[in-house]
């Protein structure tokens, strides 16, 4: 027979069910233990019980918390090793033996680990978590635990505080047999981006930072940045890969800004990985705060984005304020095919030279890892923004997509860690949990490169 204890909370009784009491003790023994944003905590203390905490919960009405501890107990573990399972991509059946040494399978992984400040000073957005899984001490653990298991060749790290990379990150990492470089924001920003690579796999031949806030120019007011890294195989030293790893801005109202950001990154890419003719592989990590359906995912993976006709901030079809035919300023000396001037000078093709056209484009042509047609078709998620959404990105540049032979490309997408779907994160619950450290989840996939161009 189940009993029920009533507790008076502000606007309705909740019913808890007694088996969720210890037997023996006294209600008005009872003692407030801790407050969490609108949640009040109750610990249960009794002569025989101080080895274990029990909890009950008083909700406000308006919200439900989700409970971290009940997914353990209700075997969630399994359920999130399940969904998180790798897939091989349809065209990988295509692939012939090749002979050692002419090629290179390396992982990468991409990973948004969320500045414990940023959480810290806006606790309002994980008003649905448990208390522990937002403290520092238990989220870092469950980060380091997560790099273990994955033991990823390269790893790009996104919102990485400067105290925590040089405390925690890079001291994990050195050792395990990582490399490991850093780019701050600007203006003293807590976080930045940090890159590791493994030493048995990988040389740095280049690092390269980009500042996105350029002094004067309103629409580039923002201390985002970007940390590019040349990596050479130590199999094959003579080749290269070019690795980029960026946070764009958040804010949702702005998609002009991560427009700027994005021609500005994407001239530094150009003006990195260019070789005789021809760019070096390049695979592109990050949060990038865009969604798959956004104009400027469109412009990553086709190349090119008409903006002229843009409404001015959000860049969608309908405003009375448009964006017209200049979009960055000129004396900035980036051309409208994403590229420095100098760049081109350099390259005696000063006729691509193009500014104030209405248009951007670029020569990259980015594939996207979680948004392709080498694998099933689902709705996946990264992170909530309002909803469970994807704005983190592994994209990579696959010279010789249109060849049938995948060994013939540079670059060829073996495998992908599948992410969770928007029903799969629903029942997982919010971000940071007991399963994930983060308010992202982590993207990783597997490549080959081939060394035959």
């Amino acid at each position: 027979m189940i009993q029920f204890y009533s507790c008076r909370i502000v606007s309705h009784i909740k019913l808890v069910p007694a088996l969720q009491i210890p037997r023996g003790i006294n209600s008005k023994k009872m003692k407030r233990s801790m407050e969490y944003n609108n949640y009040n905590y109750y610990q249960y203390t009794s002569s025989g019980h101080e080895a274990a905490n029990y909890h009950f919960r008083e909700y406000h009405t308006s919200t439900a918390r989700f409970d971290s501890r009940h997914v353990r107990s209700q075997g969630f573990d399994r359920t999130l090793t399940e969904i998180r399972k790798w897939e091989s991509a349809t065209d990988c059946q295509k692939l012939k033996e090749r002979q050692e040494g002419q090629f290179l399978d390396f992982t990468i992984m991409s990973y948004n680990v969320l500045a414990q400040q940023y959480l810290e000073t806006m606790p309002y957005l994980y008003s649905k978590c448990y208390r522990e899984d937002l403290e520092w001490p238990i989220r870092q653990q469950r980060l380091l635990d997560q790099f273990k298991e994955s033991e990823a060749d390269i790893v790009c790290l996104q919102e990485v505080e400067a105290e925590h990379y040089y405390e925690t990150y890079l001291p994990f990492f050195k050792s395990q047999g990582y490399y490991g470089t850093f780019k701050q924001k600007t203006r003293k920003k807590v976080d930045g981006c940090a890159t590791f690579f493994k030493r048995c796999k990988f040389s740095l031949k280049g690092e390269h930072s980009l500042e996105m806030r350029k002094n004067g120019k309103h629409i580039l007011n923002r201390d985002n940045i970007a940390l590019i890294s040349i990596l050479a195989p130590l199999k094959n030293p003579s080749k290269e890969i070019c690795i980029v790893n960026t946070h764009l801005l958040y804010n949702p109202k702005r998609e002009d800004v991560r427009l700027a950001q994005l021609q500005l990154l994407l001239a530094e890419i150009d003006h990195v990985a260019f070789r005789d003719a021809t760019y070096l592989p390049v695979v592109f990590c990050g949060d990038l705060n865009l969604s798959p359906s956004s104009s400027l995912y469109s412009f990553l993976s086709q190349g090119r984005l008409k903006y002229e006709h843009l409404e001015q901030k959000k860049l969608t079809n309908n405003g009375s304020k448009i964006v017209g035919k200049t979009f960055l300023p000129k004396d900035l000396h980036i051309s409208d095919s994403c590229q420095h001037l100098k760049a081109l000078e350099k390259r005696n093709c000063i006729e691509k030279a193009v500014f104030s056209s209405g248009t951007l484009t670029h020569a990259l042509a980015f594939k996207s890892v979680y948004n392709s047609d080498k694998f099933p078709k689902a709705h996946m998620a990264s992170t909530y923004q309002n909803d469970w959404t994807l704005v983190d990105y592994i994209l990579y540049s696959e010279n010789g997509e249109e060849l049938d032979e995948p060994e013939k490309r540079e670059l060829t997408l073996l495998k992908r860690l599948r992410l969770p779907t928007d029903e799969d994160c629903k029942k997982l619950g919010p971000l940071p949990n007991s399963q994930n450290g983060s308010d992202h989840y982590h993207l990783e996939a597997k490549f080959r490169w081939h060394f035959n161009k």
